[in-house]
């Protein structure tokens, strides 16, 4: 990494955003891009992205500064344009851009397209005071689990299995949800092209993160989508 250029991230979310301000003050996508900044150690420059911006804040001439994208979304799916998720996918499949998919966002256009799937899960549950959410490092040499042992959030929103996109290249991450008994393949990750198309990059998905609870700012998800970055931007 000495002598490289700086990852860029753009971290995208819903604007105004329905995230309570006295979970998430600066929205998610500022929670996130805070959290990189800070781990990334200079290596890597976030910056933040909403729906209210010119070509809903990913026009070409962004995504051409963007190595690596990523995207939270929930109640506003249905207003992402076509032509939004066109730019992500090109950027991702024809130049290589990373793309990072956080939670709801498996629902969303851009991930839609950019891995090829529906994104439906086999349920989903919004989690009640005794709902917690075992976090299991199922690939622990993965770059992405590098620094990462497992752990527990304390309140999350369940989404239970099976869950419909393309078999991932590795399984990073598994969730199980004590209450109910649920589990849940919550960190997975694509090399995109299948050799087809060696630029095209790399796609992640990152289960938690319900907008009412503080999952952007435990330590471990903190260090996950740092690591994600990195694999992302191909710098590991």
């Amino acid at each position: 990494m000495p002598g490289q250029k700086p990852i860029r991230v753009l971290v995208w979310d819903e604007k105004p955003s329905h995230a309570p301000k006295s979970v998430y003050p600066e929205s998610i996508n500022g929670a996130v891009a805070k959290g990189l900044n800070e781990l990334g150690d200079g290596h890597i420059k976030a910056v933040m992205a909403n729906i209210e911006e010119l070509e809903q804040g990913v026009s070409e001439h962004t995504l051409s500064q963007t190595d690596v994208l990523i995207w939270w979304g929930h109640a506003r799916h249905g207003e992402v344009q076509e032509s939004t998720a066109s730019r992500v996918y090109h950027a991702v499949h024809d130049r290589g851009m990373g793309f990072i998919a956080l939670h709801s966002a498996h629902y969303s256009k851009p991930f839609q397209w950019v891995v090829k799937c529906s994104g439906n899960l086999g349920g989903w549950r919004e989690a009640t005071p005794a709902d917690t959410e075992e976090i299991t490092v199922c690939a622990p040499r993965h770059p992405i689990a590098k620094g990462v042992e497992d752990f527990m959030l304390d309140q999350e929103e369940m989404y239970a299995a099976p869950f419909d996109t393309p078999a991932p290249h590795a399984v990073v991450f598994q969730s199980f949800f004590p209450m109910g008994g649920e589990y849940f393949p919550t960190g997975i990750c694509w090399q995109l092209g299948e050799g087809k198309h060696p630029h095209a990059g790399r796609a992640f998905y990152f289960r938690p993160g319900h907008e009412t609870y503080p999952t952007y700012f435990d330590p471990n998800v903190k260090v996950i989508l740092k690591n994600a970055v990195l694999w992302c931007a191909k710098r590991v």
